[in-house]
């Protein structure tokens, strides 16, 4: 594969944070034994699913982010640039397929809440499933707006490939020729370059971001209470 600039493939910094005014939410952690609190094995192990996931995806979001920033879109070839695409569209895709196993284990978290006949273990458990439920359907829209978007820049560049194929086949005399032509690299259709659309890309999933931490942190304040005996 032949790419200018190595993708990023792992990232020790925690996500970004929220704005300053609001209070910090609570780190959302895999559930383990809390002393002098019994936990309830068959939910703690469906939670801990849930959460694996929604930490994996905490992660591959945030290098997704940083691989969106990084690269130097504007430097590549074309085929540099369709394989450096490819692999943004293979993270984005893993995201979403991580989303859904995640799924699975929500249900089964909100089926042990329906089933349960202690009303405050009950609500405790349904909270948390709901907010991390919740976490992870964000995550999942966020990785499906990175490939929507990616999609859309990869059509203007398709669409500019059709029209350098026309003018091919039916030249233009040299002054108009040299008026409709475009500086690469600015995108067809756009006043914007591969680097300042891919950077939106990513600052709109930082925004994107703001909305999971909140619902991880909702899912960690019930995780103790949700999971504490049976």
């Amino acid at each position: 594969m032949l790419i200018l600039l190595p993708f990023v493939m792992a990232l020790a910094a925690a996500p970004a944070a929220t704005p300053s005014e609001a209070p910090t939410p609570t780190p959302l952690t895999e559930i383990g034994h809390v002393r002098s609190t019994p936990i309830c094995t068959p939910i703690v192990v469906h939670a801990n699913g849930a959460i694996t996931s929604a930490l994996d995806n905490d992660r591959s979001l945030a290098i997704l982010a940083t691989n969106l920033r990084a690269m130097d879109f504007d430097r590549l070839n074309v085929l540099q640039r369709q394989h450096t695409i490819d692999d943004l569209m293979k993270q984005a895709g893993e995201i979403r397929q991580n989303g859904k196993l995640a799924d699975d284990e929500i249900k089964q978290l909100r089926a042990y809440a329906a089933a349960s006949t202690d009303p405050e273990r009950k609500a405790e458990l349904k909270k948390f499933a709901d907010a991390l439920g919740g976490a992870i359907y964000r995550q999942t829209k966020a990785a499906a707006e990175v490939m929507r978007d990616v999609t859309i820049v990869e059509g203007r560049d398709e669409a500019q490939d059709a029209r350098d194929l026309m003018a091919a086949n039916n030249p233009q005399p040299n002054v108009l020729s040299s008026q409709l032509a475009s500086p690469a690299p600015i995108l067809p259709g756009h006043t914007k370059s591969y680097n300042e659309m891919m950077r939106g890309i990513a600052d709109s999933l930082t925004e994107l971001n703001r909305g999971i931490i909140y619902d991880e942190g909702v899912a960690a304040d019930h995780s103790i209470a949700a999971t504490a005996g049976c």
